[in-house]
């Protein structure tokens, strides 16, 4: 039988030294997986970050904004939509300005139309108004017996042109409708 016997305070310095190198690589490993996490998680959320920042600027209308990134994975292909979506959106509000525009322009030109009808209505209105007054009043001073006989070729006379006048306002207006 072979027996070994080693003095124990050297047992215990061999394990000594092997606890603090033990210990002193656990600090350079987590130091270096400190390190390479921080890089890799880096590396990982740049670009998700970038791409917030690029929505936050389309939901202000920023159109122009662009995903720089040149990956082939998800984020990219999501970057890539995302200009996509945006240079679409921007050809399609142009559109719909443009659009706007001419709707407006319509509507200032409808409204400029109503009130010009208005306007002639009115002014139709007044001109049939004071010949048909005329007619009415000259009518109802003959029927009431005021008028003298020899004053009645004057009356009928006046009654006869204000009904001329009359009928061509209407012509006018026929012919302006046409």
């Amino acid at each position: 039988i072979f027996i070994m016997s080693m003095p124990i305070a050297s047992i215990h310095e061999s394990v000594d030294l092997s606890n603090r190198f033990m210990v002193y690589i656990g600090l350079i490993a987590l130091a270096a997986g400190s390190i390479i996490m921080y890089f890799a998680g880096k590396k990982i959320t740049s670009p998700i970050l970038s791409l917030a920042a690029l929505s936050e600027r389309m939901s202000e209308l920023d159109f122009d904004a662009r995903y720089t990134g040149d990956s082939e994975d998800e984020i990219g292909v999501l970057g890539n939509s995302m200009n996509t979506l945006s240079e679409k959106l921007k050809e399609t509000i142009g559109e719909l300005k443009t659009a706007n525009n001419e709707l407006q322009k319509d509507i200032e030109e409808k409204i400029r139309i109503d009130e010009a009808r208005k306007e002639f209505i009115a002014n139709v209105s007044h001109e049939l108004k004071t010949p048909l007054t005329s007619i009415s009043g000259y009518a109802e001073i003959m029927k009431s017996g005021i008028v003298k006989p020899e004053d009645m070729p004057r009356f009928s006379e006046k009654i006869y042109n204000e009904a001329r006048r009359l009928i061509t306002l209407v012509e006018d207006i026929i012919k302006l409708s046409h």
